[in-house]
């Protein structure tokens, strides 16, 4: 009876990007774990609360690229199909031209906004001079235009299905900037409030870049790729990955909306301090997010290209063990919403009021947000958009008024999770069916 060594299931494990996409990502988790409780004894509870402000910020500048590297990981599993290298040169080429002009368009504009409207007073920051308050957004937004442009390397890696180097490089990034931050913490103990902030963003922006630059060139090293090519994509090629482009970022900016928008209502409508006890839950149920989200993320471009193949039996097999799967992932939430309190008391070790019911609508929205995702990569992957752009878009203009309505009748910090709730009870019910429709019309 032939077994297979120890060695040889250790590659097997290794070569699975699947399962090492999720390992990675439990590594960015954990890094994360460690460095909430020292950014907050660190920054101080007022100036942590505004660096999440600002980080939420780079989220939102890195999908303003008109989804053009999202699509990377629709159309390339296509062209590779069709073996059409020369064309995939030109394409990559271009994605790298257009997302430079964006990023120096959004840098633009954003340090135009920041200069010539009271971002100070719309934060609800009391702390810091306006001057600061500048200063501290443009060396972030001009981190965050960099990293654009230089993290584009991820959606290469997705896209010839080798996910597991993206959360790599994210795993990499995490440990980096919390290495440097903990030698940062011991060198400059005491200087300024605002020189730390400056300091913090510094070092993340800083070794983002770094590793992103690096895991460019391993990627085109290891795919034998360069863009010394002088085929330019056809017109309508590029009309076609734009249209499908701009869904991405309108569906990929309502996400991020949708969900980050809780810290400005909480800032603009109590404090930036009370956005600490939230952000704290929220990191937490984000571990398990996380690590799923790595582990399905492949699937966008292996649904592309089942989608392409007209594998019927394959899709519906991979809905049908997700499902199974599902069971396990809702009794993992269950328990992390049980030992939550635990985690708080030892991980921020200073007292932090948490409002009544919070860690159970988090844990209803976590569980919510991993079934739905693993439906929308299918989605995503085959560019299947229209139905699924209105859900996201009539989601995120409903979520406003629906959390000022929820404040005016005296939910407090809850309202946000609870209108996010509501919604997502619509999400669903309605992506599935959306999916399980589209593979059923596939000829057997």
């Amino acid at each position: 009876m032939n077994t297979k060594s120890p060695l040889a299931l250790f590659q097997k494990l290794k070569n699975n990007h699947l399962l090492m996409s999720g390992f990675y990502k439990g590594g960015s988790g954990l890094a994360l774990f460690i460095s909430i409780p020292l950014l907050i004894k660190y920054l101080g509870k007022e100036d942590y609360g505004i660096w999440v402000l600002v980080f939420t910020v780079f989220q939102w500048v890195l999908l303003m690229d008109f989804g053009i590297q999202s699509a990377l990981k629709t159309k390339i599993p296509i062209l590779l199909h069709n073996n059409e290298i020369e064309l995939i040169k030109g394409y990559i080429k271009s994605t790298y031209k257009y997302s430079a002009y964006i990023a120096l368009s959004i840098f633009i504009l954003a340090t135009a906004y920041i200069s010539f409207f009271d971002i100070k007073t719309a934060l609800n920051i009391s702390f810091h001079t306006q001057s600061f308050v500048w200063l501290l957004f443009t060396i972030n937004i001009f981190f965050f235009c960099c990293n654009l442009i230089a993290g584009i390397h991820k959606s290469l890696y997705v896209a010839y299905l080798k996910g597991k180097y993206a959360e790599e490089s994210l795993a990499v990034n995490q440990f980096g900037f919390l290495f440097l931050f903990f030698i940062a913490m011991l060198i400059f103990p005491d200087i300024r409030p605002e020189h730390k902030l400056l300091l913090v963003s510094f070092l993340n922006g800083f070794f983002c870049l770094l590793v992103n630059i690096g895991y460019t060139i391993r990627f085109f090293k290891m795919e034998g790729l360069n863009l010394n090519t002088k085929l330019k994509p056809p017109k309508d090629f590029i009309s076609e990955t734009l249209k499908i482009g701009i869904k991405f970022m309108v569906i990929q900016l309502g996400i991020i909306l949708f969900f980050t928008v809780d810290n400005y209502i909480i800032s603009n409508n109590f404090s930036p301090k009370d956005v600490v006890p939230y952000d704290t839950v929220n990191k937490i149920f984000q571990l398990p997010v996380m690590i799923l989200f790595a582990a399905l993320s492949p699937m966008w471009s292996m649904f592309a290209k089942d989608y392409i193949e007209k594998k019927r039996h394959n899709l519906l097999l991979s809905f049908k063990r997700f499902n199974l799967f599902f069971i396990g992932i809702t009794l993992s939430i269950t328990f992390l919403a049980l030992i939550c309190p635990f985690i708080i008391s030892i991980w921020i070790k200073e007292p932090l009021p948490i409002p009544d019911y919070l860690i159970l609508l988090i844990a209803f929205i976590t569980a919510i947000r991993i079934f739905t995702t693993f439906y929308t990569n299918f989605l995503n992957g085959i560019g299947k958009l229209n139905r699924y752009t209105v859900i996201i878009v009539l989601s995120f203009f409903l979520k406003i008024p629906l959390t000022y309505f929820l404040i005016s009748l005296g939910y407090g910090i809850n309202s946000v999770a609870l209108s996010t709730l509501f919604i997502l009870i619509f999400w669903i019910i309605l992506i599935p069916l959306e999916c399980y429709s589209i593979v059923r019309s596939i000829p057997k």
